[in-house]
């Protein structure tokens, strides 16, 4: 009699997040190739968010994040449980089920993985509990010491089904299932990994796996896909090769489009393509968007490529492409403009060349979003600034990510050595700004942070135009006329603190609304960091229209 088989993701705790990337495509796609066995999903991330304790750890940057602050320029607010409690855990997870599968993919959320696997072996003591992912495949140790039974490493596929085969032995044999890391007596045994070769051999994610909710992008049933796998690059701070191999891997363009036409029939129309290298060949992206035009006029599809693409290869006819296919957006990354820093992190593209293919997407109405870090080890404070007055006046929005650590990255491993990492894996997350350095203190980091956000207002100004009502404020409180909606209700402050932030030199926030006023809140920020961003003479450029308005503009309003 097969073993009844569970597959969990499971929840995570944060100051954000972001709901439409909680696909668990990586359980679907082995819930696809263990068929046989039956495998039923549970999202234990699919549940309202909660506002929960901030750990100790964690509390360097409480004064960063203020829960009342209504302000346009806030940073994060609470911190939070997104998916259910450890009580509902419990009381969720059936008894019967005899194998789990545990998607753990980030380094500072494994916390709550741990906690996971404590709370499925006191339910069901007996359960062979098998964690893969990311994280796991870089820290497998980490995970078989706190109670797993096996870790897979790297690609899940053909690693579950063999492992699942062998469980159903009287006399498994372990060492021959490739990608696993289990423990023999008192040893760790690492087998060999291998990368999948032929991925249209493989069975495409089933989003029909028993107990998959629906997700939804924009009103429209949602779908990750993998099109290809794997990363010819070896960018410093990043360490998708030892998950994905750094083989670039691309399914056939006739085998992604029938995904595609599967998932369609099931009422499905919009997809994100989730690779860490997509595009990254110019003619398979060129056959595939004409194959899209195509085969799928009649649906209305949504695209995106929310995990970036490669810009590289991107040029004015791609583009169009993409547009009549149904991107409606770009997400491309940028990471720092100097280009000795992009040489030193390996970065396969320049600033031109980001700046031709963001001209380019705008001028045939693709909306365009450019990633920035901020924060990397040996980039200065007046580095980043140039960065985010770059993007200021080129028509797309600024993604602000503070700079994280990945284990086994050159990075890491390089901080690691002098001696930089902290102690608890909860520190290595984006929102903690992990690692302060002589050029970028938190301060600063956050500052650099505030100051996106400052700019991307402005660039909704440059769209949308200024208010068209005045407002009434004194010494220490906004005041917002009746009637006024939330979007109006933003602007109204976001320009009122402009222009005190002109007048004074300070930046001030707000608290909760009160009697019909915004108390105002002096933020924690760098003085010397603000005034150099006032003091530089940037122009504004709107990310829809590509209308530009200059400093003296906005003084003047």
């Amino acid at each position: 009699m097969k073993k009844v088989i569970c597959l969990i993701q499971p929840p995570i705790e944060d100051f954000y997040g972001t709901p439409i990337r909680n696909y668990p495509l990586g359980l679907l796609s082995v819930a696809a190739a263990i068929r046989e066995f039956h495998p039923t999903l549970i999202d234990l991330r699919n549940a309202k968010p909660r506002p929960v304790s901030l750990p100790a750890a964690l509390k360097g940057v409480s004064p960063f994040y203020r829960p009342d602050d209504a302000s346009p320029f806030s940073l994060y607010k609470r911190f939070y449980r997104f998916g259910l409690s450890d009580d509902e855990i419990t009381q969720l997870i059936p008894g019967e089920f005899d194998i789990f599968l545990i998607s753990a993919m980030f380094t500072t959320y494994s916390e709550t993985v741990f906690q996971l696997i404590r709370l499925i072996h006191e339910r069901k003591p007996s359960a062979v509990i098998i964690v893969g992912g990311a994280d796991a495949s870089v820290r497998p140790e980490n995970y078989l010491q706190v109670g797993a039974d096996f870790v897979i490493a790297g690609e899940g596929e053909i690693a579950a089904k063999c492992l699942l085969d062998e469980l159903e032995k009287t006399t498994p044999n372990f060492g021959s299932v490739p990608n696993l890391v289990w423990q023999k007596g008192n040893k760790i045994v690492h087998n060999p990994v291998e990368w999948i070769v032929d991925l249209d051999a493989l069975p495409f994610a089933d989003a029909q796996t028993p107990g998959t909710p629906d997700y939804f992008l924009n009103d429209k049933l949602h779908a990750m896909i993998l099109a290809s796998r794997g990363c010819p690059n070896r960018c410093e701070f990043c360490s998708i090769h030892l998950t994905m191999g750094d083989r670039y891997r691309i399914r056939s363009v006739s085998n992604v489009l029938d995904e595609m036409g599967e998932k369609i029939a099931a009422g499905i129309r919009s997809f994100d393509f989730e690779d860490d290298h997509f595009g990254g060949n110019r003619r398979w992206l060129a056959e595939f968007l004409d194959g899209v035009i195509e085969r799928f006029p009649d649906f209305h599809l949504s695209l995106q490529a929310m995990n970036g693409i490669t810009a590289s290869n991107l040029n004015a006819e791609i583009l169009k492409k993409m547009k009549q296919a149904g991107f409606s957006s770009l997400n491309v990354s940028l990471v720092t403009p100097g280009e000795t820093m992009q040489t030193n992190l390996k970065r396969p593209f320049g600033t031109k060349k980001f700046i031709e293919i963001v001209n380019s997407a705008h001028s045939i109405g693709l909306s365009v979003t450019a990633y920035i870090i901020i924060g990397l080890p040996c980039e200065t404070t007046a580095e980043i600034l140039n960065a985010i007055l770059l993007l200021a006046g080129l028509p797309c929005l600024i993604g602000p990510s503070l700079f994280y650590l990945v284990p086994s990255t050159p990075v890491f491993d390089r901080l690691q050595d002098s001696g930089k990492v902290p102690d608890s894996t909860l520190c290595y997350r984006s929102s903690h700004y992990p690692v302060e350095t002589q050029d970028c203190t938190r301060l600063s980091a956050m500052t650099l942070f505030r100051i996106c956000r400052i700019v991307n207002f402005l660039k909704s100004l440059a769209d949308d135009g200024f208010p068209s009502v005045e407002i009434d404020s004194d010494d220490d409180k906004i005041h917002i006329p009746e009637g006024v909606s939330g979007k109006e209700s933003q602007k109204l402050l976001g320009v009122s603190l402009l222009r005190r932030l002109y007048h004074t030199g300070i930046l001030y926030g707000t608290g909760k609304k009160q009697n019909g006023a915004y108390p105002l809140v002096r933020e924690k920020y760098s003085p010397e960091l603000l005034e150099s961003f006032l003091n530089h003479d940037w122009k504004i450029c709107g990310f829809r229209s590509g209308n530009t308005i200059t400093k003296a503009e906005i003084g003047i309003r």
